[in-house]
């Protein structure tokens, strides 16, 4: 049976070649527009490398310092990791990071590029799962020490020692020596908790563990990711982080430390959620739909003239089919049927062309000029969108005109009139 709907709709494509083409590229530029939607929130909350657990992380984006005379928001101190963070049981890791842009240099060789530097801990390699070349991550030694230690991207290294075999070559930047101790695959911009050119630990660098007194040194430069063992765990994880909290406002004398709307999960980032605003969910679910809803609806008008207009021309054989018994469910099965072979090209068409309009939209899309990998875009939701979305199509713009043509008498349709 399927054979024969396949023949029949080849036919139809061959006898009406310019509906059909008409037909199939509204379906495609509909389905490519919809589809570039779901790739980008696939993009900002689904996990690939070296992201692959966001649905078991948590983000702490900012905190608000109370005191009598002011109020600060802005990003807290080392102390407050280490009293706050550090000290939590329930995560499976903690990690501290603060992101900077600085030119990197040889030694003897001063270079004025600029690079994206994370300065993090040991904990970061536990939460990311990161592809090294060359060497691996800065170890805990290093990291309690303050030892200058770094790791650095493949492109990084080639830009900087015409090699990605850099394990102990020196670099320098905010005027420390760093031995290179790793050389990790390039990470995409969209992976941004953990894209860098260069991560180093932050105990390295002094600077980041100056405290601001007049906050009672709890203001600071460092933002924190959590990675819980499950997705149950996130009511638990708040709720320890509040009891630390608690404990260290406790101990200080006026000012207090309050983490606002954080932390958040990678759900609520890509629907728009931050440390000082929370999105609705519902909001967001219903200015999407009725986004995906005005992109269907519109070319599925059009797409229901096109499809009247053709099934029109088979009113006689139509006809000539119920005379001999077929059923209004079955004449309505098989135009469906037959019209889902253009609308399932039209949705491969537009899958191919939604990557492309991804790939030249991306730098407002995705906010800046990301790398796109396959990780990113194919996923089994993706294939299951399209699928769903084709079927949708198919059945708002043949579907009507099939019911309207099979509620026709046998002789009104064996006349093939077009009244």
């Amino acid at each position: 049976m399927l054979q024969h709907y396949l023949k029949q709709a080849l036919q139809m494509l061959k006898e009406n070649p310019l509906v059909n083409t008409i037909s199939i590229l509204g379906t495609a530029l509909s389905i490519a527009m919809i589809l570039t939607l779901v790739l980008v929130f696939q993009i900002n909350n689904a996990g690939y490398a070296p992201e692959s657990h966001r649905s078991r992380m948590l983000y702490v984006y900012g905190t608000e310092v109370s005191c009598p005379n002011n109020t600060n928001r802005g990003q807290m101190s080392a102390e407050v990791v280490r009293e706050c963070f550090y000290t939590l049981q329930t995560p499976e890791a903690v990690s501290a990071r603060v992101r900077t842009e600085r030119p990197v240099s040889l030694p003897g060789k001063r270079l004025f590029t600029e690079y994206t530097i994370l300065y993090t801990d040991t904990g970061f390699w536990r939460i990311f799962d990161f592809r090294f070349i060359k060497g691996g991550p800065f170890t805990g030694a290093d990291f309690e020490s303050g030892i200058p230690r770094a790791v650095i991207t493949d492109e990084a290294a080639r830009r900087l020692t015409g090699s990605v075999d850099a394990v102990g070559r020196r670099i320098v930047f905010e005027n420390i020596t760093y031995v290179i101790c790793g050389v990790a695959g390039q990470v995409s911009k969209a992976a941004r908790h953990a894209s860098a050119d260069i991560w180093a630990p932050y105990t390295s660098k002094a600077g980041l563990m100056e405290q601001d007194a007049s906050y009672e040194n709890m203001t600071g430069r460092f933002g924190v990711v959590m990675l819980a063992a499950n997705r149950s765990d996130f009511d638990s994880i708040k709720a320890e982080l509040e009891k630390q909290t608690n404990a260290y406002n406790t101990a200080k004398q006026d000012c207090k430390v309050g983490f606002m709307n954080n932390p958040v999960t990678q759900l609520d980032i890509a629907t728009g959620s931050g440390a000082f605003r929370k999105a609705s969910l519902k909001d967001y679910l219903a200015n999407t739909g009725s986004v995906v809803l005005f992109l269907l609806l519109i070319p599925a008008i059009n797409l229901v003239g096109v499809v009247l207009s053709s099934v029109k021309k088979r009113r006689s054989e139509i006809g000539l089919r119920k005379a001999f018994g077929a059923t209004r469910a079955v004449i309505v099965r098989q135009i469906l049927a037959e019209n889902m072979v253009f609308t399932g090209i039209g949705a491969l068409m537009g899958l191919g062309l939604s990557f492309l309009l991804l790939y030249l939209s991306r730098s407002f899309m995705l906010d800046g000029e990301v790398a796109l990998t396959a990780g990113m875009l194919f996923k089994p939701g993706l294939f299951a969108a399209v699928l769903f979305f084709a079927f949708l199509l198919n059945l708002l713009s043949a579907g009507l005109p099939a019911l309207h043509i099979t509620r026709l008498q046998i002789v009104e349709a064996l006349n093939d009139t077009n009244k």
